[in-house]
């Protein structure tokens, strides 16, 4: 992770909220966009195709679970092979001090969650490698990507930044919805090498697609045909457990399995939650938008205009839009972490009255500089934010990054995304990388 610069007392307060990482502001930016990438077909395997859109991977599978694994194994192999045993697994987990029995224990609790066609996605995405020559990964190894986001939320690594917004209506150029997403997580150490967008085509479901890794039976970031978006951020929280259904699960089984935003909401009301998440769902069909404040106990339902989004906590619910970074926006929420964390850091909170005079502090912190830019940006571009704009806002002020691994603005109304991929050798941020436009609307039929 990078360095975090805050004065004695924000340190404390960054302490109750569990990391609250910095990421350097920055004036407005140049960006590029490439609209129209050249599309080649690179392999095949049976009904899966793998492709070069521009300088992005597109793998799409299709059939049965374990038909669209093995299509993937056998297709990215040594990707696969590399970000598990030479790439960014080892250099995340073992080169940092994170024990194999450790790991592989709080894997082994996530798994019992998993639902039966993932491990079926997994057994044949194993055989695949195996039929590409790669005989020596075995589940565990695959296993081990799955679960490894929860695994690094804790010491000895910290949790990362991030930044999401959703906007339409009145505040795009046409009122469809637009979702903006910043993944800030490390660009040094290698991931952006085997950087992988995966589309699924599920026999008897819907399709759908993720940014992320080759070997990744989930992700961070995706959309689905019927037009439901997510993103994440990292949130601190008092209440987490290795014991449900791991974060990339969680975001790929939504995508997966809703079609409508009121579903993609329940489902995460209703599933086995780990640690803290916060993530914005937008539906560009309705238009509309929510954002979630979840944990292993609580799931916390925010949408636009939204009472609980309160000026008490320095922060305002906007009509046609949700945001979210990392830190709480409710009241009850930042009471929890406060109680819980406080008096490590010898600070005492007992009141909502002694959480409000921490306010000026908190307001200093990069979390709260990231949803007040992201707003204000918003709100400064009254029927004018189309994706070049959408873009912009990630790319420029403290929402920019020195360690965006991937940012990317989709555009469900047009069942496209425009996708920026870290750079490496040296390591460049995400968003100073070309965005560049992918259609899926090829593979969302």
């Amino acid at each position: 992770m990078y360095t975090v610069r805050k004065s004695l007392a924000c340190c404390l307060v960054s302490a109750v909220l569990a990391f609250m990482l910095l990421c350097p502001a920055l004036s407005a930016r140049e960006i590029e966009i490439i609209e129209s990438p050249e599309v080649a077909l690179v392999d095949e395997e049976g009904a899966g195709k793998l492709y070069r859109v521009g300088e992005h991977l597109v793998l799409v599978m299709e059939g049965t679970h374990e038909e669209m694994g093995y299509q993937h194994g056998r297709l990215l192999a040594s990707h696969i092979n590399n970000i598990l045993t030479k790439g960014y697994t080892p250099k995340a987990l073992w080169e940092r001090d994170y024990s194999r029995e450790y790991v592989m224990a709080q894997s082994e609790r996530m798994e019992k969650f998993f639902p039966e066609k993932i491990k079926e996605e997994m057994r044949g995405l194993v055989r695949g490698l195996h039929d590409a020559g790669y005989e020596d990964i075995t589940y565990e190894d695959v296993r081990t990507g799955i679960t490894q986001a929860e695994i690094l939320h804790f010491p000895p690594d910290g949790p990362p930044a991030c930044s999401n917004f959703v906007c339409w209506g009145k505040w795009t150029t046409d009122g469809r919805l637009l979702h903006g997403r910043n993944l800030d997580w490390n660009i040094k150490g290698d991931a952006q090498d085997d950087h992988a967008i995966l589309v699924w085509r599920p026999e008897g479901g819907s399709p759908f697609m993720m940014i992320g890794w080759a070997g990744g039976v989930g992700s961070v970031s995706g959309m689905n045909s019927h037009g439901i978006t997510i993103g994440e951020s990292t949130l601190p929280s008092p209440d987490a457990t290795f014991d449900g259904l791991p974060l990339l699960l969680q975001m790929r089984l939504v995508l997966e399995q809703t079609d409508n935003l009121d579903d993609a909401v329940a489902f995460f009301e209703n599933c086995d939650r780990t640690t803290g998440w916060n993530f914005v769902i937008g539906d560009g069909t309705i238009p509309d938008g929510r954002a979630l404040e979840t944990d292993a106990k609580y799931c916390t339902v925010f949408a636009p205009m939204d009472p609980k989004e309160t000026e008490e906590t320095g922060h305002w619910g906007m009509e046609d839009a949700v945001r979210r970074t990392n830190h709480p926006i409710g009241l009850e929420q930042l009471m929890r972490l406060a109680l819980a964390f406080g008096h490590r850091f010898g600070i005492n909170v007992e009141s909502v009255e002694d959480l409000q005079a921490l306010m000026p502090a908190l307001h200093t912190q990069n979390s709260w500089q990231r949803y007040e830019w992201m707003s204000k940006e918003i709100e400064r571009q009254e029927g004018k934010i189309d994706v070049r704009e959408a873009i912009q806002i990630l790319a420029t002020g403290p929402v920019y990054c020195d360690v965006t691994l991937h940012a990317f603005v989709a555009d469900p109304s047009n069942n496209a995304v425009y996708v920026a991929n870290a750079g490496n050798n040296p390591p460049v941020t995400a968003t100073d990388m070309p965005f560049t436009r992918i259609d899926f609307s090829p593979w969302f039929e």
